[in-house]
């Protein structure tokens, strides 16, 4: 047990803690009083950092795991000591993600190792690199290479940190995604990505100058034009771009600045600073590996069916602005294939996601791994029909398993006035053709090649290099 400011906790509640709040990043607003009273050094009062130090020095003692001794509150622990906590931490969330994880084969086993060091990777990327919103720069969340909580195969996420004392101004070119849509996020340590959805604008609902010249202002007060509010509950603005040809979509290309004078310091260069960091980092990340199994765990109770978050939550966390998504977790063993049928509704933009026992898309560099309203073959009814499958069925709209039996997926409707729900089948994959319908249509083994040399192609044009 360790005393977090009077208070005893266990290793569950530590874990579920919002350990954020040791970091710059989510500093709670009494904490930021204390710090530009007593410190000025845009980080957190040294009393408040040693005792969020302490906190997590305890976790190795709480796991049972061989730790470094925690030396007194009172005064600094070693950054070797503290390293030793943060490697523990590590190690923690590994065995922790074996130990939640379902999929208790090999390659699923092996995927939870991938999850935590990537996202080990992104929590840097948001508790440290990029966490100073008056010195705010947009950076990318997912890629081929960082991936997490349904990261979706047609999109490219981006954002900055924010504080409601400041005015930013984001401009650039706005691009040819399909769908574009700017967002702030509240804060809430529960989750990996903070709480509801605060304002929204649209990128087909901006003004843009004929050569697709953009400007937004996030500020707390109100501005002409393409204006998002911020609130003192907001941290972060997201950017969400969803392509659907990807090889002739233009990607956003944009900047934010400070308008004016930043109204609270910046963060310190220093070593206090940096060590806060990673640890509320290692935090974030026991965050991630069990908010995320949680979120499974409710949908594994309703095998190859899609689901609504907000059906079997009642909340908006995470929800997609313009269009909630469906999701389903899908189980297919070996030598059995589950086609999924369903007529699109008119909308701006749809979309399949196709994601491993992580929720993290698979390998699409590589692999069919979802699929949406440009790349995917209609039959001449209008219905779509996918099959995913251990093996290529020869069908258009393969969804590749890359050798996992179990895993999840998702669906989009982006803008639509209709809300169809695929319908799911499990077969036999030698009875495809017996079940599907006569004159479905096929694939050849060089469509085939092209169809994902293409889709290549067009990530090279989104992330400029993979």
């Amino acid at each position: 047990m360790s005393a977090v400011r009077g208070q005893s906790w266990s290793l569950q509640q530590w874990l579920t803690s919002p350990i954020n709040r040791y970091s710059p990043f989510f500093v709670q607003e009494e904490d930021r009083a204390v710090t530009q009273n007593n410190d000025h050094s845009g980080g957190l009062s040294r009393r408040g950092f040693f005792e969020g130090v302490a906190s997590f020095a305890a976790l190795a003692s709480m796991t049972n795991l061989p730790h470094a001794a925690a030396e007194p509150a009172s005064r600094p622990l070693s950054i070797e000591s503290r390293t030793r906590s943060l490697a523990k931490g590590i190690e923690q969330a590994m065995l922790t993600g074996l130990k939640r994880n379902s999929a208790r084969y090999p390659l699923g086993e092996a995927s939870t190792i991938v999850h935590v060091l990537q996202n080990l990777q992104l929590g840097l990327a948001m508790n440290y690199v990029n966490a100073d919103p008056a010195r705010p720069t947009l950076f990318n969340y997912m890629n081929p290479h960082v991936k997490q909580g349904g990261d979706n195969t047609d999109a490219f996420y981006s954002g900055f940190a924010v504080d409601a004392r400041n005015t930013y101004r984001l401009h650039g070119k706005l691009g040819g995604a399909r769908y574009v849509s700017f967002t702030t996020v509240e804060r809430d340590d529960s989750t990996p990505w903070g709480g509801a959805m605060g304002a929204a604008l649209y990128g087909h609902e901006m003004e843009v100058e004929p050569d697709g010249s953009f400007e937004v202002i996030v500020s707390a007060k109100p501005h002409e034009g393409n204006w998002l509010r911020i609130t003192e509950r907001d941290f972060r603005v997201t950017i969400r771009q969803f392509f659907a040809d990807w090889e002739n979509e233009a990607p956003m290309s944009a900047m934010v600045d400070l308008v004016g004078e930043s109204g609270i310091e910046p963060i310190a260069n220093n070593a206090e600073n940096m060590m806060q960091a990673m640890e509320a980092s290692v935090g974030w990340l026991h965050t991630t590996v069990n908010f995320w199994q949680d979120v499974i765990d409710m949908y594994r109770q309703h095998p190859n069916a899609f689901k609504s978050w907000r059906e079997l939550t009642g909340d908006g966390v995470n929800a997609t602005p313009g269009g909630d998504p469906d999701i389903c977790y899908w189980n297919i063993p070996e030598g059995k294939a589950l086609i999924l049928r369903v007529r699109p509704p008119e909308c701006l933009f749809w979309n399949v996601e196709f994601n491993n026992p992580w929720w993290e898309t698979m390998d699409y560099r590589f692999h069919l791994a979802g699929t949406n309203n440009h790349h995917a073959v209609l039959e001449d009814d209008g219905e779509v029909i996918l099959v995913a499958a251990h093996e290529d069925p020869g069908l258009p709209n393969w969804l590749d398993t890359c050798g996992h039996t179990e895993g999840m997926m998702g669906r989009r409707w982006m803008f639509a006035k209709e809300n169809p729900r695929y319908s799911c089948t499990l077969v036999d994959f030698d009875q495809l053709d017996a079940v599907l319908p006569a004159g479905v249509k096929r694939i050849t083994p060089e469509g085939r090649k092209e169809q994902l040399a293409a889709r290549r192609r067009g990530l090279y044009k989104r992330f400029v290099t993979l």
